[in-house]
């Protein structure tokens, strides 16, 4: 596929929206519409190795609270890691012992450029949270045992998709 144009349809603070005209093979144009969005982080925090500390928190496009995993965008320069003890600092207030990268994924690649970056810390310790957003000092915070989050999204409790990658990662028993 070539790119043949790009038109800029919106920008805002958090995504933007553009419409590519791509030129397949055949020479046919067809429009995409394509969500822009800055890198994030995934942060796995495991009290113990059967449990996850997750935050709940308003998320506005479901008109409720949820618990999820930490997770926030990354600031540039920043490496996943660094970002993964940013935003579990900022969300949480634990101060992170070490942080390790485990994988990363496209969010929705089909409209999105998302790319999310899986870390996971081990250790940490408990500080004070500071640099949040709005909202954010609303967060209520959690440790479930794994068996109580498989029976949340077997009871579609947990509706976080990158919680739910989260979960069946830490209940593999590869971490």
């Amino acid at each position: 596929m070539d790119v043949v144009s790009t038109r800029r349809v919106y920008s805002g603070k958090v995504v933007g929206l553009r419409v590519d005209t791509l030129r397949g093979k055949n020479g046919k144009t067809h429009e995409v519409e394509v969500v822009e969005h800055a890198e994030a982080v995934v942060v796995i925090v495991r009290p113990r190795p059967d449990e996850l500390l997750l935050v709940k928190q308003y998320r506005h496009p479901l008109g409720r609270d949820h618990w999820e995993v930490v997770a926030g965008v990354m600031d540039p320069g920043e490496t996943p890691a660094e970002a993964a003890a940013r935003e579990l600092r900022e969300e949480t207030g634990y101060l992170a012992q070490r942080v390790e990268w485990l994988w990363s994924a496209f969010s929705a690649p089909g409209f999105c450029e998302e790319l999310l970056h899986f870390c996971v810390v081990d250790g940490y310790e408990i500080g004070e949270r500071s640099g949040f957003d709005a909202g954010e000092e609303e967060m209520e915070l959690g440790i479930f045992t794994l068996e109580d989050l498989w029976r949340k999204i077997r009871d579609d409790e947990l509706p976080d998709s990158k919680t739910q990658i989260a979960v069946l990662w830490a209940l593999s028993g590869r971490g």
